[in-house]
C-alpha cells in the first residue's frame, strides 16, 4: 500500500488565509495567558477532533490522530468539562459529518490502547444516544405535533444510521461481535414492522431496513484480515440471509413523484428512475459475491497497528486489548412504531413517499462520473451526501466545503485527479477499454458526485427538505472555492435539465429556472447563451413550448435581478473565425418583459375604451404614447418607474381637471373619508354628465387604483405604504364594504354604503385587476406584488385574480413566471391562515384548469377532423398557411400539456401531501372524471389513486 497519496486538498486550502496585524497578534497573546487553560485545552483538543479526516497524507493523518489523543487519554477521567465536550463533538461529528466515521475510529482504537476508560465512556454515550432516540419515539404521542420538526433534524432513524456505522468500525474493540447483533435487531425490527401492514408500504420499516444495509460494510473497514472471516460468516447467515426474507410493498404507480412526463407517452424519458429500496439488497448481494471485498475505506491498519501495539506495551494497566460491551437496545415495539409519524426531515421523506433516484451524471458519457446507482458505492456516496447537506444546513459554507472533499475520505483511487475535464476521462475511459491502462483508472469525479447530490435535493419531490435558497447557495459556495472545477460541471447538469425540458415535471422546470436565475446572477450572469439560438429561431412561431418558455422567463427573471442593459450585455458569443466577441441579437427579443405583448398597442387599445372609444381622444393618446417612447429612446437606461404611462390629468384628456384633484388629494399625507366619498361622488357625476360615452365607474376605478400604483411606484415598498395608509377607502371603491374596520379610537368617519348588484361587485373587482395591469405592464413582477397586496388587505378577493390569471386567451398563469410565483404564494398563505377560503380557491383552481383541458381538447380534435376533411384542399394552400395551422396546433398541444403539469403541481402540492383537504378529496376526483381526453383523465386519476 501506498501511504503518501498525491495531495489533493485539505479545508485550509478552501479558507482564506485571514492576515494578522502584530498589534493584534500581542493583544491576542495577552489574551491567552490570562484564559483558563482548561478551556484552552479543550478548545484545541475539539478544533483538532472537528479536522481529523482532512490532511489527504495519510501517515501525517495518523500521526495528527495519534498526537491528539494524548491530551484526551492523559485527562478524560479527570477533567469533566473536557470529557463532556469531547463527548458532544464526536456526537455531533458523526451525525453532521459522517464521511469522516472511518477516519474518527482511529482516535478511539488508538486511545483505547492508551486508555480503555475513554472508548468505554465513547461506546456507552453513543449506546445511550441511541436509546434516547428511540425512547422519543415512545414519547411522541404525548407530545404535541410540533415535536421535532426542526429541518436540521434529519430524524430518529437517520441519526442511529450514522451512530450505527461508527459502532461499527469499533467492532475489534467490541465483545462478542455484538454489533452483529445489534444490526440484526434493527434488520428484524424493519420486516416485523413491514410484516404488521402486509399490503402497505410502511416508509419507516424501509428506512430502517435500508439503513442496516448500507451500513454493513463498516462493520468489515477496521478488521484485520485474520479476524474479518468470523465476521463475513455471521454477516452472510445474520444479516444478509435474513433481509432476503423483508417484503418491498409500493405502488404499481409513483407517478405523482416522478420528475420526468412522457407526455402521455408521446416522448421518451431520459431515463426510468429506481427505487431506492429495490436496489439496496442487490448491491449488497453483489458486494456478498466479491467476499465483501470493496475498495471505498482507506486501509488505516498498517499504520495503525503498529500504534497500538507500542501504546499497549507501554500500558500501565492491561498490554492486552480491551473489549467493551455492546448491549442490545430496547426497541419501541412495531405497534408502536406504526402509529409513529416522523418529523425529521429524511426520516418523513422516507415515511410520506417512496425514495425515487434522481440522477443527473452518467447519462450523456460513455463512461461514469458518478458511481453507478445500481452498485453499493452509488447509493453509499448518496446517502453520505445526503446526510452532509442535511445535517450541515445552518452552516453553508461547510457543507460546500465537506461535499468538495468528499475524496479525501475515502480510497484514493476512487477518484479521478479533481478538476479532470470530460477531455481527460474520455482518454482514460479509452485506454482502459484498450487494456493500456493494466488496472483501469477511475473516471468519477468528486464534483460531480457533489453537485448531483446538491441537486437531488433540489428536484426531491414532493418537497425539498429545505428551502430551495439552501442548495443554491450550497452549489454558489462550491463553484466560488474551486470554479475551474465546477463551472463545468454545472454546465453538463444544465444542459441536461434543458435538453429535456419536454418531459421535465412541470414544477422542476420551475425550480431549474429558479436555480439557474441564481446560478448565474452570481457569476455576472455569464452563460453560452449561444448554445440555444437555433432553438428560439425555429420556435419563433410557437408560445408555449417548454423551451421557448423557459429562455423568455428566465431572460424576465434575470432582468428583475439587474436591468435590460446588464442582461443585454450577456448576450455574447466568440466568433471561432475571427475570435472576436460578437452580440447575440436572437435574444434582444426576450428583452422586453411586458405583460402582453406588443404592449403600446395595449395601452392604446385600453385608454381609448376607457376614455370612451372617440376618434379624437384615441389621437391625442397615440400622440402622447409616441411623445413618450420618443423620449425614452434618447435615454440610456430606463427605469421602471420611466416605463410608466400615466397621463389622467392631461389637459387635452376628458377629465383632466378633476383627475388632477384626484392626483392631488391622493398625494396628501391623509383626508377623512368624507372627503374621499365626495371625490368619488364628484368623479362620477363629472364623468357621467359630461361625458356619457365613458363608463364612469370603470373610469373611476381606473383613475384611483391607477393614480395610487403610480404615486407609490418609486419601490413596491412605497406602494405598499400608500395602499396601507388608505386601505378602508380603497375597500369601498372595490364594494368589500363588509371588510372595512373603522378605527374607533380615532373617531374614523363612516362611509355612506353603497349597495351594489353582484354583477357590479364583479365589474368593480375585474377592473382593479386590470387597472394594475395596465398601468405596470412593462413590469409583471410589480403587477402581481401589488395585486396580491391587495388580497392580504381584503381589498380584491383572490378568485378574481385566479380567473384573469387562467383564462384561455391569455395563459397568464402558464405563460409568465411571475403570475404562477404570485398565484403560488397566495394559495400558500390562504392554506395556513384561512383554510376555509383555501379550499375553496384550491378547487376553483382545479375546476378553471379542468375546463381549460377540456376546451383545448375540443380545439385540437377539431383541428384534427378539419385536417382531415380538407387533405385534397391543403394540397393546394399555400405554404405559410400550412405552416400557421402547424404552429397553432403545435402550440394548442403544449398548452395542454402544461395545463396538465400545472394541475399535477397543484394536486401534488395542496392536496397529496396535506391532510387538511383530505375532506375534498371525492369532490376533486369526481371534477377530474369530467376530463373529456380519454388518456389523460386516466393518468391524472392515478394521481388520486396514489394518495
Amino acid at each position: 500500500m501506498e501511504f503518501n497519496q498525491p495531495v489533493k486538498r485539505s479545508r485550509d486550502e478552501f479558507e482564506e488565509d485571514n492576515f494578522q496585524h502584530p498589534q493584534d497578534q500581542f493583544e491576542s497573546e495577552e489574551k491567552r495567558q490570562r484564559s483558563d487553560p482548561i478551556k484552552e485545552l479543550i478548545n484545541n483538543v475539539c478544533k483538532d477532533i472537528r479536522k481529523i479526516g482532512e490532511n489527504s497524507n495519510i501517515i501525517n493523518q495518523i500521526d495528527d490522530v495519534s498526537y491528539i489523543s494524548n491530551p484526551i487519554v492523559a485527562e478524560f477521567e479527570k477533567i469533566e468539562e473536557l470529557r463532556n465536550s469531547v463527548l458532544s463533538t464526536i456526537y455531533a461529528i458523526i451525525i453532521e459529518q459522517p464521511q469522516k466515521i472511518n477516519a474518527f475510529s482511529n482516535l478511539i482504537l488508538i486511545c483505547n490502547a492508551k486508555n480503555f476508560v475513554v472508548a468505554k465512556y465513547v461506546i456507552e454515550f453513543l449506546h445511550a444516544k441511541a436509546q434516547e432516540l428511540l425512547d422519543s419515539i415512545r414519547n411522541a404521542s404525548k407530545q404535541s405535533e410540533d415535536v421535532d420538526t426542526n429541518e436540521e433534524n434529519a430524524g430518529v432513524f437517520n441519526n442511529i444510521k450514522s451512530i450505527l456505522k461508527f459502532l461499527a468500525t469499533l467492532s475489534p474493540i467490541i465483545e462478542n461481535y455484538s454489533i452483529i447483533n445489534i444490526f440484526k435487531q434493527f434488520l428484524q425490527l424493519s420486516i416485523d414492522l413491514q410484516d404488521l401492514t402486509p399490503e402497505t408500504r410502511s416508509g419507516i420499516a424501509q428506512e430502517i431496513y435500508y439503513n442496516v444495509l448500507i451500513s454493513i460494510p463498516y462493520i468489515l473497514s477496521n478488521e484485520s484480515e485474520n479476524s474479518q472471516e468470523k465476521l463475513i460468516a455471521l454477516i452472510d447467515t445474520e444479516l444478509v440471509d435474513l433481509a432476503k426474507s423483508f417484503k418491498i410493498v409500493e405502488h404499481k404507480s409513483n407517478s405523482l413523484i416522478q420528475p420526468f412526463d412522457s407526455k402521455l407517452n408521446n416522448y421518451e424519458l431520459p431515463y426510468q428512475p429506481k427505487k431506492l429500496i429495490e436496489l439496496i439488497l442487490p448491491a449488497i448481494l453483489e458486494l456478498q459475491a466479491q467476499n465483501w471485498s470493496n475498495d471505498l475505506f482507506i486501509n488505516f491498519l498498517e499504520l495503525l497497528d503498529p500504534i497500538i501495539q507500542e501504546s499497549l506495551s507501554n500500558n500501565e494497566i492491561s498490554n492486552e486489548l480491551i473489549q467493551h460491551k455492546l448491549p442490545q437496545f430496547k426497541i419501541p415495539e412495531p405497534s408502536i412504531l406504526s402509529k409513529y409519524k416522523p418529523h425529521g426531515s429524511i426520516d418523513k421523506l422516507w415515511y410520506d413517499n417512496p425514495r425515487i433516484i434522481f440522477q443527473v451524471y452518467n447519462l450523456t458519457t460513455e463512461f461514469e462520473t458518478v458511481p453507478s446507482i445500481e452498485s453499493f458505492q452509488g447509493l453509499f456516496f448518496k446517502d453520505i451526501s445526503s446526510d452532509i447537506l442535511t445535517n450541515l444546513s445552518f452552516n453553508k459554507n461547510e457543507a460546500s466545503t465537506q461535499l468538495s472533499i468528499l475524496d479525501l475520505f475515502y480510497n484514493k483511487n476512487l477518484f479521478a485527479p479533481p478538476g479532470s475535464s470530460i477531455d481527460t476521462l474520455t482518454e482514460i475511459h479509452k485506454d482502459n477499454v484498450s487494456g493500456e491502462n493494466e488496472t483501469p483508472l477511475s473516471t468519477w469525479k468528486v464534483e460531480d458526485v457533489a453537485v448531483e447530490s446538491i441537486l437531488t435535493m433540489i428536484f426531491q419531490l414532493p418537497t425539498p427538505l429545505h428551502k430551495e435558497i439552501y442548495y443554491y447557495t450550497v452549489l454558489i459556495s462550491c463553484c466560488k472555492e474551486n470554479p475551474e472545477s465546477f463551472a463545468p460541471v454545472f454546465g453538463r447538469a444544465i444542459r441536461l435539465f434543458y435538453n429535456n425540458l419536454e418531459t421535465l415535471d412541470y414544477e422542476l422546470k420551475i425550480r431549474f429556472m429558479d436555480w439557474m436565475t441564481t446560478q448565474i446572477s452570481n457569476f455576472d450572469f455569464s452563460w453560452k447563451w449561444d448554445e440555444w439560438v437555433q432553438d428560439s429561431k425555429s420556435l419563433k412561431n410557437v408560445k408555449y413550448h417548454p423551451k421557448k418558455n423557459f429562455i423568455k422567463n428566465l431572460i424576465a427573471k434575470e432582468i428583475r435581478l439587474s436591468n435590460k442593459e446588464r442582461i443585454s450585455e450577456s448576450f455574447i458569443t466568440m466568433n471561432p473565425e475571427t475570435s472576436e466577441i460578437e452580440n447575440i441579437k436572437e435574444f434582444e427579443q426576450y428583452l422586453n418583459i411586458a405583460l402582453f405583448e406588443n404592449e403600446s398597442k395595449f395601452i392604446l387599445d385600453y385608454d381609448t375604451e376607457l376614455y370612451g372609444g372617440k376618434e379624437e381622444v384615441q389621437n391625442v393618446l397615440e400622440d402622447l404614447l409616441t411623445e413618450k417612447k420618443q423620449e425614452l429612446k434618447l435615454k440610456n437606461i430606463v427605469g421602471a418607474q420611466e416605463e410608466m404611462f400615466y397621463n389622467f390629468y392631461h389637459s387635452d384628456l376628458p377629465l383632466g381637471e378633476i383627475s388632477q384633484k384626484v392626483y392631488d388629494f391622493i398625494m396628501a399625507h391623509y383626508k377623512p373619508n368624507n372627503e374621499f366619498e365626495e371625490l368619488y361622488e364628484e368623479v362620477l357625476t363629472t364623468a357621467k354628465e359630461s361625458f356619457p360615452e365613458i363608463n364612469a365607474e370603470r373610469f373611476l376605478i381606473n383613475l384611483f387604483f391607477q393614480t395610487y400604483a403610480f404615486i407609490g411606484s418609486r419601490s413596491i415598498y412605497s406602494v405598499v405604504s400608500i395602499l396601507d395608509r388608505d386601505i378602508n377607502k380603497l375597500k369601498f371603491l372595490s364594494g368589500n364594504y363588509e371588510k372595512i374596520e373603522y378605527a374607533k379610537d380615532q373617531n374614523e368617519i363612516e362611509f355612506k354604503k353603497v349597495e351594489l348588484s353582484s354583477e357590479q361587485l364583479n365589474d368593480r373587482q375585474n377592473w382593479i385587476i386590470e387597472s394594475i395591469f395596465r398601468i405596470w405592464i412593462n413590469q409583471p413582477q410589480v403587477v402581481f406584488l401589488i395585486l396580491e397586496y391587495l388580497i392580504e388587505f381584503q381589498i380584491l378577493l383572490p378568485n378574481y385574480l385566479l380567473d384573469k390569471c387562467l383564462n384561455l386567451g391569455t395563459n397568464l398563469i402558464i405563460d409568465n413566471v411571475s403570475c404562477m410565483e404570485s398565484i403560488n404564494r397566495i394559495l400558500s398563505s390562504l392554506n395556513y391562515t384561512n383554510g376555509d377560503q383555501f379550499k375553496l380557491l384550491i378547487v376553483q383552481l382545479f375546476k378553471l384548469i379542468v375546463n381549460n383541458l377540456n376546451e383545448l381538447s375540443k380545439t385540437l380534435e377539431l383541428e384534427d377532423a378539419q385536417k382531415k376533411e380538407e387533405a385534397e384542399e391543403k394540397e393546394k394552400e399555400e405554404v405559410s398557411d400550412k405552416d400557421n395551422e402547424l404552429f397553432t396546433k403545435v402550440d394548442n398541444q403544449w398548452l395542454f400539456y402544461e395545463y396538465k403539469g400545472l394541475l399535477k403541481t397543484y394536486f401534488r402540492k395542496f392536496i397529496a401531501t396535506q391532510t387538511s383537504t383530505s375532506e375534498i378529496l371525492d369532490e376533486i376526483k369526481q371534477l377530474f372524471e369530467t376530463i373529456e381526453n380519454v388518456p389523460a383523465k386516466e393518468d391524472i386519476l392515478t394521481w388520486v389513486a396514489e394518495v
